[in-house]
């Protein structure tokens, strides 16, 4: 006997799941590796080519906390989950070799990342301001959403840091 109806099929809870990812709209977040310093890489969140906010996340040589540098470049899917830590809901980067709890959260400098990344309004040297207005916005956008994130290094060598003197990588995507 064949099932006639997806609940059928699937159960109540795996066919609740596949309606919900039906429903989703797929967003897609290049994350652009701007600048390194000794302590961190500043950068720009883009959300489907518009530009959403900066951000910071540890450099990848020498991060505040050793052993704790930025993830690798590549793609992530990305979830919004309760973060123990911090203790509040934040989108998570899933699947990072050899690291877990990567997530993008509320916060300015250097010493408030352990390989995540903070968001802001206003980019600095080892800085990112008006954290927490940069985040809301950045949740109201990822709110419901299925989340890609491409973390891109820059085309050239100059982004190896040079003995703590920033490094320029490129403009715009």
């Amino acid at each position: 006997m064949f099932a006639t109806t997806l609940t059928e099929a699937l159960g109540d809870s795996e066919c609740e799941k596949a309606q919900i990812a039906q429903t989703r709209s797929k967003v897609r977040v290049d994350v652009y590796r701007k600048i390194e310093s000794s302590e961190s890489i500043t950068g720009e969140f883009w959300i489907d080519g518009v530009r959403q906010c900066y951000y910071l996340e540890p450099s990848r040589l020498t991060p505040f906390y050793p052993g704790h540098p930025c993830i690798p470049a590549g793609t992530y899917r990305v979830v919004l989950t309760m973060s123990p830590h911090l203790g509040y809901v934040c989108p998570e980067v899933l699947n990072v070799p050899g690291r877990t709890a990567i997530r993008w959260h509320i916060g300015n400098f250097p010493r408030d990342v352990l390989g995540c990344c903070v968001v802001g309004t206003e980019p600095g040297r080892d800085f990112v301001g008006n954290s927490r207005v940069a985040f809301d916005a950045l949740m109201a956008r990822l709110e419901d959403q299925d989340i890609i994130a491409e973390y891109h290094d820059p085309d050239h060598a100059a982004f190896t840091p040079r003995s703590g003197v920033e490094s320029a990588v490129r403009e715009h995507p």
